[in-house]
């Protein structure tokens, strides 16, 4: 049987309005981001149409983590000059891959169908999972909703403190010696990112995706 992967297809939110100067920024946030992700496992993130990727995760189970710091780290990126903190529409396809080309957008299977498809149709949300299982479906769409609410209205300082403190598990006083912040900004920060709900969602997506790849 074909092993269980995810998939993760994305386009950045209103990329047309990102000023010319700052597109190469963007490219280079990308690729810096999905260095610092390689940390959970390693990432390769390819970009096709100007501003839509893809990202095939081997570890299924990390495939949440990952689009949510993926989304962080875009808003962490965000120039100061830019009204709007810069952000993505990201879509997770869990199930087998049947054919996977050198060229990522050019492979098939289950998880590209799925996260594909998902993109498509997900209208206003920014983030969006469909597996191969009902029951999981069913969960995540519900909390999902909220966890996307969350991710969805973090500033750029929020998405910044979140940023560490997920992919890094360090604590407040690390974060704020990093950017040369009071510990009491941070925990502000992470307080009104919630990020200790955002943290509880993406484990139990680890452990239903786990429980059923063993």
């Amino acid at each position: 049987m074909d092993k269980i992967k995810g998939v993760i297809t994305g386009d950045i939110i209103e990329s047309s309005a990102i000023q010319i100067k700052y597109r190469d920024f963007l490219l280079k946030s990308i690729r810096e981001i999905a260095d610092e992700l390689s940390v959970i496992e390693p990432l390769r993130i390819e970009m096709f149409r100007g501003d839509s990727f893809q990202a095939v995760i081997d570890s299924p189970e990390n495939a949440m983590k990952i689009a949510v710091l993926l989304r962080a780290g875009l808003k962490g990126h965000t120039p100061k000059e830019c009204k709007k903190p810069w952000d993505a529409r990201l879509s997770i396809g869990v199930g087998t891959i049947s054919y996977h080309a050198d060229n990522t957008v050019l492979s098939d299977g289950e998880a590209f169908q799925y996260s594909g498809r998902e993109l498509d149709e997900m209208g206003k949300r920014r983030l969006v999972v469909k597996t191969r299982w009902a029951d999981v479906n069913e969960e995540l769409l519900v909390s999902g909703a909220f966890a996307d609410e969350v991710v969805s209205s973090w500033s750029v300082p929020q998405s910044q403190a979140a940023y560490q403190a997920l992919l890094y598990n360090i604590s407040q006083k690390e974060i704020a010696k990093k950017f040369q912040k009071s510990a009491q900004n941070i925990s502000k920060l992470l307080g009104a990112a919630k990020v200790n709900l955002v943290q509880m969602y993406i484990d139990r997506y680890h452990k239903l995706i786990s429980n059923l790849i063993k």
